[in-house]
């Protein structure tokens, strides 16, 4: 079922009306009929399961009724290194299907790619597209934010119950991503920080843990920065919201 975030917030049995471009899709993309279904998200991350109208050349909906929250139960900052090209939009696209909450784009010392201030609100808005189609698609009610890009000094001082820092270096036995996950059972927010293609320098690992980050090793394998980040979204998720250890 087709998912569209709306403002506002709706009530049952409520009309509203669909923006131009969702309007578009609706009619000439999926070429919906009167009374289609579809999901839509309001503003308090409501999701409604919602009948399609038309009338003069206006698309609107009926709600129906209230559906089931699919939150996570931690709200994971995910905070990565600029990557080249096609694979950092491949990024965006899969971290908001893995749950990310929210994604912080880092400018580290081996990051190959250096945003351009010219052109960074352009970029900002299409990687928000990129993240709003991609929360769509996976029918999560969250609509996950890209912020703009930072310096690595500045994401030092995220705020979270958690802040993980993954390094290709780190001693598997002494900085288990698993045990790291058991010491803090009852948390609501992790921030993880993924490195670019040349990984962290060690000065930068040392300085994360200053600032109160857990450096962890994600196992034997070193992984692309993509990888690396999908699979630490993947192990919270996971951990806190599928494993029977969770209370």
């Amino acid at each position: 079922m087709q998912q569209y975030f709306v403002q506002g917030k709706l009530n049952i049995d409520e009309r509203f009306v669909f923006n131009k471009e969702q309007a578009h899709h609706i009619k000439n993309v999926l070429r919906m009929k009167q009374g289609s279904q579809v999901r839509v998200v309001d503003a308090c991350e409501q999701p409604y399961l919602t009948a399609i109208e038309f009338a003069d050349d206006q698309v609107a909906g009926l709600v129906l009724e209230a559906l089931p929250l699919n939150a996570s139960r931690v709200k994971t900052t995910l905070i990565m290194g600029l990557i080249k090209g096609d694979k950092w939009d491949y990024l965006l696209q899969k971290a908001c299907e893995c749950g990310a909450y929210e994604i912080q784009p880092m400018i580290s010392s081996r990051c190959v790619v250096k945003a351009k201030e010219e052109k960074a609100d352009k970029k900002l808005m299409r990687w928000n597209k990129i993240a709003l189609e991609a929360c769509e698609q996976c029918k999560r009610a969250h609509q996950t934010p890209v912020l703009a890009s930072a310096d690595f000094d500045q994401v030092l001082g995220v705020q979270a119950d958690l802040k993980l820092i993954a390094y290709e270096d780190a001693d598997l036995k002494a900085c288990n991503l698993a045990a790291v996950f058991k010491e803090h059972p009852d948390i609501s927010s992790i921030a993880v920080m993924i490195g670019p293609e040349g990984g962290f320098s060690l000065e930068e690992v040392a300085k994360a843990e200053a600032f109160g980050f857990v450096r962890v090793s994600l196992g034997t394998a070193i992984f692309r920065a993509e990888t690396a980040a999908l699979f630490a979204l993947n192990a919270i998720s996971y951990h806190y919201d599928l494993s029977g250890e969770v209370k």
